[in-house]
């Protein structure tokens, strides 16, 4: 008997709690749905209101960043230039910046004209960055004016060698995104032939091996480099003209093929082959004088002279393997690379010089700005962004305050009326 008291006590248990279930389920629960669903949309809004937050704080940051960059200390100038790309490197900002144009052009000039080394790299390397987060209405203005500094730093020889190069890539990277003058254009082509003729052979023929020669081949590389950039600008028959009436020649590249420096002898290698390709257009018969080059491109594709680095024999190998095929039978090895999402065919030597100076120059804001930014999408043959949905009006941070208050009340409101329904069903 109390073992079947026991049963039944433990039945009774066992049959309580599906009764319960059962009675559970047959509740209407039309508002928790309700509760479920304003349940994520203060997902949603919390993550919103994070976002706004995190990005009010970042042009916070930026805009202190700005206000740093009229410090009176030089290392205080270039150490907000540099913050200052980077930051532009992360995010686009032309709502913020487009009215500090004419400060930041300003800051950037004076930077190049009269700060040391250090603030006037940092100027030219934040320059293109800034050119294309300002907006396209100041465009034209910060263009006038910063190009004419860069161009000036470029050459002086009282700035050292490395401002000097970066100076060089930037007003590259300057001129063929955003300036519609091809007179200015031709200026800083003749301008960049100065620069690297210093590698040209002597009049002898003999190679220049002094330690200027040396020392200034990264300065070299980047005007060459600058001058085949530009005159992917020009269409074919004006590229012919060019290399036909101005320096430098085909037989003059070919020159620098046996510089002393091995950026250079690479760069000449890739201005070449742009300047052919160029030239050539889609006319299958065009002609040059090709005696002077293959032979040189065959013995670089072979080197192996043990008095250069195997670092640099291997690279130069590589690279003037392409180049020696491209020539000999028109075959570019293409390359194919993501940008926002889109695939990117490098299939010329025009388009992969193009690239690798605008992801040199922009670095990580390359991504960050091709949505927004129309000469950065021309320039690498992107197609249009896809239409987005209207954004809202920013709301500061009381407006998004009492809106989340107030969603939060109605929300309780609910929850009670669904709590009050429920003890109702479970009272009968």
């Amino acid at each position: 008997m109390p073992k079947g008291k026991k049963k039944g006590k433990y039945e009774h248990r066992r049959t309580e709690l599906p009764y319960s279930s059962d009675e559970d389920a047959g509740i209407d629960m039309t508002n928790d749905n309700y509760s479920e669903t304003s349940g994520a949309s203060d997902l949603r809004s919390n993550h919103d209101d994070a976002e706004n937050d995190i990005q009010e704080k970042f042009e916070e940051k930026v805009l202190e960043i700005i206000d740093a960059l009229s410090a009176r200390a030089n290392a205080a100038r270039a150490s907000a230039l540099v913050a200052l790309r980077s930051a532009l490197q992360r995010r686009y900002l032309a709502h913020l910046l487009s009215g500090q144009r004419a400060t930041l052009a300003d800051h950037v000039t004076r930077a190049l004209r009269r700060g040391r080394d250090a603030e006037r790299r940092a100027a030219a390397a934040v320059a293109p960055l800034l050119a294309l987060q300002i907006g396209e209405e100041g465009t034209e203005e910060f263009l006038a004016e910063v190009r004419p500094a860069l161009a000036a730093a470029a050459v002086d020889k009282s700035a050292s060698l490395d401002t000097r190069t970066e100076c060089c890539s930037s007003l590259a990277v300057l001129c063929y995104l955003l300036e519609d003058d091809l007179t200015e254009v031709l200026e800083i082509m003749r301008m960049y032939e100065t620069i690297f003729s210093g590698s040209y052979l002597k009049g002898d023929g003999s190679v220049k091996v002094s330690g200027a020669a040396v020392e200034e081949g990264a300065w070299h590389a980047a005007a060459l480099d600058g001058w085949a950039l530009l005159l992917l600008l020009a269409e074919p028959p004006h590229a012919r003209a060019l290399l036909a009436d101005r320096a430098p020649s085909f037989a003059r590249l070919a020159e620098l093929l046996d510089a002393c420096s091995l950026e250079v002898r690479m760069a000449a290698g890739g201005a070449l082959a742009v300047a052919h390709e160029r030239a050539r257009g889609d006319d299958d018969e065009f002609e040059w004088d090709d005696s002077g080059v293959l032979p040189r491109l065959e013995r670089l594709a072979r080197d192996s002279h043990k008095y250069r680095a195997k670092r640099d024999r291997k690279l130069q190998r590589a690279t003037f393997r392409d180049i020696l095929k491209y020539f000999e039978e028109g075959v570019v090895c293409g390359e194919r690379v993501r940008v926002c999402g889109s695939a990117l065919e490098l299939d010329s030597w025009g388009a992969r010089g193009a690239y690798g100076a605008l992801a040199a120059a922009l670095g990580a804001g390359l991504a960050a700005l091709a949505p927004h930014s129309e000469p950065l999408r021309d320039a690498l043959g992107l197609a249009p962004p896809a239409s987005a949905p209207p954004a809202r009006g920013k709301l500061n941070k009381l407006q998004r305050h009492l809106q989340n208050s107030a969603a939060c009340k109605a929300r309780t409101v609910a929850r009670n009326k669904s709590r009050d329904k429920r003890s109702a069903a479970l009272a009968l």
